[in-house]
């Protein structure tokens, strides 16, 4: 498969979406067996027809609920996967604006927080992405000081739009993700 990112839409929190490049899971839920699992991992078969296929289990990605589940019963083997799953978490609970509309502050519950705080334990911090997500996660949860701390570590050019905006954001005391202006 291929794509591109042209016509794309980036948010602060990394998620985004991109019409020409699909976001193709890592875990799902089988439509089978119901089980959630990861696609690398999970035994494959390929359809030799259309018919064949019509047979054959569905991908898609998990909901809010079923990340949770995946989360609660240990269905990660490692920290790759469980940073992918709470990665996916979080970006369930921001709103992400389409448009120029101001972002809508972030509702830090209780399990926002815990979610938060178990990503960026899972996270090296030593990785310019690391550091960007770091900051990015303080700033959502209205630590606008530790985020500004974070983003001076940050010394990858191809960056610097992003750090600059949630820079901004930080220091105008936002919380809600934001969509990245990539001029």
């Amino acid at each position: 498969m291929s794509g591109n990112t042209f016509g794309g839409i980036f948010w602060s929190d990394g998620s985004y979406f991109a019409p020409m490049l699909p976001d193709l899971p890592v875990f799902t839920r089988c439509t089978g067996c119901g089980e959630i699992l990861n696609i690398f991992k999970a035994r494959h078969e390929e359809a030799g027809s259309w018919e064949e296929a019509d047979g054959l289990p569905s991908v898609g990605h998990l909901s809010p609920e079923d990340i949770r589940e995946a989360l609660e019963s240990g269905r990660y083997q490692d920290a790759e996967e469980m940073i992918y799953l709470r990665r996916r978490l979080w970006w369930s609970m921001n709103d992400h604006p389409y448009g120029d509309e101001t972002p809508t502050a972030t509702e830090v519950t209780g399990e926002y927080r815990d979610n938060a705080i178990a990503l960026m334990s899972l996270l090296s911090g030593e990785s310019n992405g690391d550091l960007i997500t770091k900051a990015e996660l303080y700033r959502n949860l209205g630590d606008y000081e530790m985020c500004l701390e974070i983003l001076t570590k940050i010394n990858e050019p191809s960056l610097n739009t992003q750090k600059v905006q949630i820079e901004e954001a930080s220091r105008k005391k936002i919380s809600g993700t934001i969509r990245f202006n990539n001029s």
